[in-house]
């Protein structure tokens, strides 16, 4: 576990190993005494991901003074991740489609974006996710291999459970070639 800053001040995102707490979204309740700072004095608000707990301090409250109380804290309340209540009810769905919302958000994403190309979410239930691949991904050779080695292999180590990744690409074109234009080189 370690934190890292985030934009706003009063939060800390605190990266932990996928698949550590078995919930996702906003905390109601927590384990022991990471729990006692949210219901009552230090801590304004924890939100789960699939990598990290994000903790937002309540005002008045700063890391300088609080943090070795919330990080300590924290580290005991991962012991008992059967202990961890979400605000809201959460289903095997809503994990999947973290874990891959967590991807696409990440390194992964960022090496699509960087190609030119776009995934975006197209369903994720029944331990089976698909996604959308358009831009420089819809067509490209390369395609299934970035599926599959990057983004299937790095939505297995936060959702182990995964059936299937499948992909649907960029509607109304047709398969083919794509051909570029290349400027005369200058002699």
């Amino acid at each position: 576990m370690h934190p890292e800053a985030t934009t706003d001040p009063q939060t800390v995102r605190w990266v932990i190993p996928a698949g550590t707490l078995p919930v996702v979204g906003e905390i109601a309740e927590a384990p022991d005494e990471l729990g006692k700072l949210l219901g009552s004095d230090g801590i304004a608000s924890i939100e789960v991901e699939t990598q990290a707990v994000v903790i937002r301090l309540a005002d008045g409250h700063t890391w300088s003074g609080t943090g070795a109380r919330v990080r300590d804290a924290l580290g005991a309340a991962l012991h008992h991740p059967d202990r961890w209540r979400p605000a809201g009810a959460v289903t095997e769905d809503d994990l999947l489609r973290a874990a891959l919302r967590d991807v696409l958000d990440g390194p992964v994403g960022d090496y699509i974006r960087s190609h030119g190309g776009e995934v975006t979410i197209a369903s994720a239930h029944d331990r089976q996710a698909e996604v959308h691949m358009a831009g420089a991904c819809a067509h490209c050779p390369a395609a299934g291999f970035t599926l599959h080695a990057r983004l299937e292999s790095e939505l297995r180590a936060r959702f182990p459970d995964l059936v299937e990744l499948r992909a649907t690409e960029e509607c109304g074109r047709t398969a083919g070639p794509t051909w570029l234009t290349l400027r005369r080189r200058s002699a």
